[in-house]
């Protein structure tokens, strides 16, 4: 790749994961919690050495839309808002309490934490499907934004499976649980395009401060 390197287009994508939410305490998944005051400030320490922004992408959810809108205000970047950028929705689990689910689902709280890939919250999203949902998002911003400087707002669950994609991770049970994102957690993926069509990703891990999820 350095050898065609100075031929090549290349896109920046900032991902940024929301601040802290309401709903403390709670499976926030497609559930739509407001984010606080305290979090909105996350984010803006979160990507305050950020110079120039082409594009805003951003799950419609408001814990990460409403920052979204803010600095689209500040910036005058246009923003797309995109559902398939949501978090994973965990059905009836949806939004309820981890220790009311604990106390009700135990057993399939356990059994899709060990395996989620074969193991599926009541009437929620299956994480194949999940996953696929994700690659589709990320080769959509690709061809809609070649070539530009772009922030892309969302969840730590998409965060996750949009890293298993760049790094050609394998459809394995626990990579999920060992991956922390914190409140405003950000990474950064430089795309090079190269003269014949193909993409070369880098990730650049972390490179903002990071903030607990307590």
């Amino acid at each position: 790749m350095s050898a065609t390197k100075a031929k090549t287009m290349m896109t920046q994508v900032d991902v940024l994961r929301h601040g802290l939410p309401e709903g403390d305490g709670c499976l926030r998944g497609h559930t739509d919690f407001a984010i606080t005051p305290t979090g909105l400030n996350q984010m803006h320490q979160a990507i305050a050495d950020i110079t120039k922004v082409d594009q805003i992408v951003s799950s419609p959810l408001q814990r990460c839309s409403d920052f979204a809108h803010t600095f689209s205000s500040l910036t005058s970047a246009p923003l797309d808002l995109d559902k398939q950028w949501q978090e994973l929705d965990f059905g009836v689990w949806d939004g309820q309490l981890h220790k009311t689910l604990w106390q009700t689902y135990q057993q399939e709280l356990d059994m899709f934490w060990r395996d989620p890939w074969h193991n599926t919250p009541h009437q929620g999203e299956t994480l194949p499907e999940f996953d696929l949902r994700i690659i589709q998002a990320w080769q959509r911003l690709l061809t809609d934004h070649k070539g530009k400087k772009v922030l892309l707002i969302t969840h730590a669950g998409v965060m996750r499976q949009l890293l298993r994609h760049i790094l050609e991770m394998p459809q394995t049970a626990r990579y999920l649980q060992r991956l922390q994102l914190p409140y405003a957690a950000r990474y950064r993926i430089t795309i090079f395009h190269d003269e014949h069509n193909e993409d070369w990703p880098q990730l650049h891990w972390p490179v903002s401060q990071q903030f607990a999820s307590s």
